[in-house]
Formats: structure tokens, C-alpha cells, sequence
């Protein structure tokens, strides 16, 4: 069309002729179990089979009322099939980069003769690959402190697009490494979701950490102390706080489970995978070997600290019973039949 906000405009048309409820009227959206995904000019819809059908003829009467061509790449009923560079493959309940992204990032130069704009290219289809690979990006932390520096002092005008991104040499070995990483290719299988079978509550304080451990089965456990060493940031300390936590309850830890905080920073971080914090990386890092080293599937939520259960405890206070009624109740709205059960007494 050869306006700069092309693709933007057609995203909208697009989202319009696949009704999507950011620009269509609710009235006219798609049944609850149908999940339409829509980028630039392509549309992926996903649900049941009867369901998809049928929304893929809606949307092709819509495309056609307004004589739009949808193409002839359509792929209906496939369970196999390419979207914004990811194959996704139905049948086995896996994903993994698609054959042409993996080309893209082989072709790309090395990354210690990259100017500052291919090194901004090179590292966004990079932190993309990870997210879809499910690669977690504290082991890469110093690469991605380079590169935002680079930027930063792109935008800062110190440095122009052109100029060589110059990163460090340990920086440049873990961004091959990464390279490598996305090049394998090994398919991320997804697990089906399961129900969380327990929580852990944790929070921090200057003085020290507590925790409150609360399983499906209702025996409550706590755990805290004053830190041996102070740690130097508040988001630090709340990170420190989980991994004492889960060094305290290792014994009786579930396969699935919840771990609320009431620090914002570290429910990002821990779910994204990594910080602008190396403080904070190095605590994830352990948290997540702990993780794999059991099989354990963890889920990070937020909580206020008004309704923190542990906050008492990372003051060296003494747990309440209304403290257990907080976390009984924080449970229960994060597992819906948990409420009918008579909690027990806590223990530490």
C-alpha cells in the first residue's frame, strides 16, 4: 500500500473480517471454545473441528461481503500446519521453530561483526526462538545486558544504527550459544494443564523471610528466619524468600503447584524467565534447577501484601490464626473445590 502504517491497517481489516472483539462488537464474536488468532494478514482459528468449521465459513462469508480474497494458502481442519514461524503440530501436542525461522537465524552474520541495527534483528528473533522453545534466558543474562546496552546508547544518540555493536567477546559466546540452541530446533512438548496441588506463600522483609506451604489436603506447614546474609534489593530478597521456601518444603513438594508473591518484579521475571537484575538471575537460576531437578511444574501469582499470609512471619511475628484464614482463603480462590475442606492446624 506503501504507507508506513500499512501492516497496522491491516491488521485491523483483518481482525474485523475474523471478528476479533478488539475491533468488533462482542454481539457478533466467536462461541467461547473458539480461539482466533489474528497477525497482519493471516488468521488462525482453533477449537473443536465442528466449531472451527464452522467459524471458518463465517469468516469467509465476512471476507466475501466485503470482497476481500482470503488467498490459497488456506489449510482447513489441518493439525500440522506454519504460524508466525512456529509448526505446530496438533496431533503430538508439540511446537518448534519452523524451517524457514531456523534458516533466517543460520544465515544471519556472527554475531562479533554485526552493526548495532542487525545485533537489534539478530536478538529479537533470538528472545522470540527462546519464548517459543521455552528456553529460559537466565543462563544467557550477560548477552542480553550487552545488547540493551548497545541500544541504549543508540537511542541515547551516542552511537548510530551503522556503528559495530562491538559486543563483549564472553557476550558474543553466549549469544552463539543461543544460536545454537534455536538451530537444534528440539520440539517443545505441552503438557496438558493440570490443577495446581498445593501452594506456597512466600514474602520478604529487612529483617528476614517466611513462608506458608498449603496442599490440597490441608495441612498447613510455615517456615522463615532472619537472613544469614542481608540481601541488597528488595525484589532479591523476595526471590531468596521462594528458594529457602522450597528448600524448607522439599520433603513434601507436589509435581504441580503455585507460588504466590507480593512483589510484581519477581512474578514477571520468574514467568518470563529472566531479569534486568543479575542479583535477581542468580536466585532464579536456583529456583529453576530446583524445578527441574524434581519435575515440578510451578506457576508464579501475585498477592497483596495485605492479604499475605507470610508477612507476619518475615517479621518475626507470630502466625495467626488470621494469617491461616488468609491463606486458606487465598487457596481456595486459586482452586476452585478447595473451600469445602476444614483446614488443619499449622505446623512449622
Amino acid at each position: 500500500m506503501g504507507y508506513k502504517a500499512s501492516p497496522e491497517i491491516l491488521q485491523i481489516i483483518t481482525s474485523a473480517i475474523a471478528v476479533v472483539t478488539t475491533v468488533v462488537h462482542r454481539l457478533w464474536a466467536a462461541p467461547p471454545m473458539v480461539r482466533i488468532d489474528v497477525w497482519i494478514d493471516n488468521i488462525r482459528i482453533t477449537g473443536s473441528k465442528s466449531d472451527v468449521t464452522s467459524w471458518e465459513a463465517q469468516v469467509l462469508r465476512n471476507a466475501d461481503s466485503c470482497h476481500a480474497s482470503m488467498g490459497e494458502e488456506r489449510e482447513s481442519g489441518a493439525t500440522q500446519y506454519t504460524f508466525l514461524g512456529v509448526q505446530f503440530d496438533h496431533t503430538h501436542r508439540a511446537v518448534s521453530l519452523s524451517d524457514k525461522f531456523v534458516r533466517s537465524v543460520r544465515a544471519m552474520p556472527a554475531l562479533n561483526s554485526l552493526t548495532i541495527a542487525e545485533m537489534e534483528i539478530m536478538a529479537s528473533r533470538f528472545l522470540y526462538a527462546a519464548a517459543i522453545l521455552d528456553t529460559r534466558l537466565c543462563d544467557y543474562y550477560f548477552f542480553i545486558k550487552a545488547v540493551r546496552r548497545r541500544l541504549s546508547a543508540l537511542n541515547r544518540g551516542i552511537v548510530q544504527e551503522r556503528s559495530p555493536a562491538n559486543l563483549p567477546s564472553a557476550a558474543v559466546g553466549l549469544g552463539e550459544r543461543l544460536r545454537q540452541m534455536i538451530e537444534n530446533n528440539r520440539k517443545r512438548n505441552i503438557k496438558p494443564t493440570e490443577k495446581a496441588s498445593a501452594a506456597i506463600i512466600t514474602d520478604a522483609s529487612p529483617h528476614g523471610w517466611g513462608a506458608v506451604f498449603i496442599p490440597d489436603s490441608g495441612d498447613v506447614k510455615i517456615a522463615g528466619g532472619k537472613w544469614e546474609r542481608k540481601p541488597f534489593l528488595i525484589m532479591q530478597a523476595e526471590a531468596r524468600a521462594v528458594r529457602l521456601a522450597l528448600s524448607a518444603f522439599s520433603a513434601i513438594l507436589p509435581s504441580t503447584m503455585d507460588v504466590w508473591v507480593d512483589n510484581t518484579s519477581l512474578q514477571g521475571a520468574a514467568n518470563k524467565g529472566s531479569s534486568k537484575s543479575h542479583a535477581m538471575t542468580w536466585e532464579l537460576q536456583r529456583i529453576y534447577e530446583f524445578f527441574d531437578s524434581r519435575g515440578i511444574h510451578a506457576t508464579f501469582a501475585y498477592v497483596r501484601s495485605a492479604e499475605n499470609p507470610a508477612d507476619g512471619i518475615s517479621r518475626s511475628r507470630v502466625f495467626t490464626l488470621q494469617d491461616l484464614a488468609k491463606g486458606w482463603n487465598l487457596r481456595r480462590g486459586s482452586a476452585g473445590s478447595f473451600g469445602c475442606r476444614t483446614p488443619k492446624s499449622a505446623t512449622s
